[in-house]
């Protein structure tokens, strides 16, 4: 047998994807964690696999240890089966885990400053449709809401290409990869709600 996956969730950073969204491909050098991205980690980037969580089909999973340090430091694969059973078949296609622990960038990945005049630009936009009455009607969005989730699905997809973005919006040591799964995560959610949104008040406009 040259690999072996299984099927189940995940939690990558801060944001946990729910079962069968994760898949995790194990061979004799090589795991990949598919969810919300893909994180590749040869035998010498694994320090470590080891059991995690104590609660059977809700929070039972296997931690992995790494030591790469663009990528977050909680990458945890939750397992519907028996975690023991897993860990035996990832063995059995001669994967062993050879990398030595480093020490990683402490702190928060994103300025505070960045986050604290992201949510000030956020609520500031959110709060004008409702005091100038933009709104196309009482529980429809208005169009500075609508700016609010485009310019979030901007950045956020803007971001990955743009080293000099990435210098002003990360603390320094950290890297993108460390908030890949986050960043994946908020184009979905504000590509999708501009989207909806964006339409539902066009919509109102024309009628």
């Amino acid at each position: 047998m040259d690999e072996v996956s299984f099927t189940g969730g995940s939690r990558v950073g801060w944001v946990n994807a729910s079962w069968p969204l994760a898949r995790l491909t194990a061979r004799a050098h090589e795991l990949k964690l598919s969810a919300l991205g893909s994180y590749e980690l040869s035998d010498q980037d694994v320090v470590s696999l080891e059991p995690y969580g104590s609660i059977p089909l809700l929070a039972s999973g296997i931690r992995i240890n790494h030591n790469r340090v663009d990528y977050p430091e909680k990458i945890i694969f939750w397992c519907m089966g028996n975690r023991d059973s897993i860990l035996d078949d990832i063995r059995s296609v001669g994967f062993r885990p050879k990398g030595k622990a480093v020490a990683r960038p402490s702190g928060f990945s994103i300025r505070w400053s960045v986050a604290i005049l992201a949510v000030v630009i956020w609520n500031v936009l959110f709060f004008a449709d409702n005091s100038f009455r933009l709104s196309a009607g009482p529980h429809q969005p208005g169009p500075l809401t609508v700016l609010a989730m485009l310019a979030v699905f901007t950045v956020s997809s803007a971001l990955p290409y743009s080293p000099g973005l990435q210098r002003a919006v990360l603390q320094p040591g950290h890297s993108l990869g460390e908030i890949q799964s986050f960043l994946r995560l908020l184009q979905i959610i504000s590509g999708l709600l501009s989207f909806g949104m964006g339409g539902t008040l066009l919509v109102s406009w024309l009628s």
